[in-house]
């Protein structure tokens, strides 16, 4: 794994996604092998594989202070291009300085905050996390242990990721599932609902099916789950009708556990 330190000119960014996204690292070292965050490199003139390298923001965190002031109210995302609780964050702690600025600031108030991530990790910061106005996700797309470990393999394990939800529930942080990608044949609705049902509500996103997210992703599924090709390519060739199915059956559980559906995102694919 490449590491290098770099600085930013921003850390709060202003999104198509959300009001304001915050990165504090560029790259990742989860390793998913369905990831499609790797056009960043175009922008940065990156010359490593994504995967293989990890950039650390050293000032993020020093610009922030000034930029919670001018910037207008919004919601705050940690973070669209990156984990917030990469392996890193254990040494460089720059999310959970973020948060600290946050929390001081006489600004803290024009913000709300939204943290997805896919490590146990977050569960250091509990302390600063339930005096912020934040609702903190995880990304789930299987219980089986099997499967993840081989589709993520370095981030921590879904057992944990529910669990890290039930703590944080526990302190009084707001919680919700986000249930991404939706893999045909190995992402069991039914079952995340039901193990879900204690959040606040859930997204759902289905597969990215861009050509450059399956040049990389449908080898890696021929080679471990051939059995699943036939399913993965009924989604490819009928994307929409797969869409409309999830979002379907999707609903149907959402009545059955009593859980909200904020939104089910499916692909552009132009």
């Amino acid at each position: 794994m490449i590491i290098k330190e770099i600085t930013c000119k921003n850390c709060m960014t202003k999104s198509k996604l959300t009001d304001y996204v915050i990165n504090p690292y560029t790259g990742c070292s989860h390793g998913c092998k369905y990831c499609y965050a790797d056009f960043i490199k175009r922008f940065q003139n990156i010359p490593y594989e994504w995967g293989d390298f990890v950039y650390v923001k050293i000032n993020c965190s020093e610009l922030l202070e000034k930029e919670l002031e001018k910037n207008k109210p919004g919601n705050i995302w940690l973070s669209s291009v990156c984990d917030p609780y990469l392996h890193l964050e254990a040494k460089y702690k720059l999310t959970r300085r973020i948060l600290e600025i946050i929390s001081k600031s006489k600004y803290k108030n024009k913000y709300s905050i939204e943290i997805l991530t896919k490590s146990s990790l977050v569960r250091r910061d509990f302390d600063v996390l339930k005096n912020l106005n934040v609702e903190l996700g995880c990304s789930i797309n299987t219980l089986n242990e099997d499967y993840s470990r081989k589709i993520e393999p370095f981030a921590s394990s879904p057992k944990e990721r529910i669990k890290v939800l039930k703590d944080a529930k526990k302190h009084g942080i707001k919680v919700y599932g986000f249930i991404s990608p939706v893999l045909p044949g190995i992402t069991d609705l039914d079952e995340l609902f039901k193990e879900l049902a204690f959040c606040e509500y859930v997204w759902i996103e289905i597969l990215n099916i861009k050509k450059s997210i399956l040049d990389k992703f449908l080898p890696f599924i021929k080679d471990n789950y051939a059995d699943k090709i036939i399913e993965f390519e009924y989604m490819i060739n009928n994307y929409d009708d797969y869409c409309n199915k999830i979002e379907k059956h999707a609903k149907e559980l959402s009545e059955k556990y009593c859980l909200k559906i904020k939104e089910v995102v499916r692909h552009d694919l132009k």
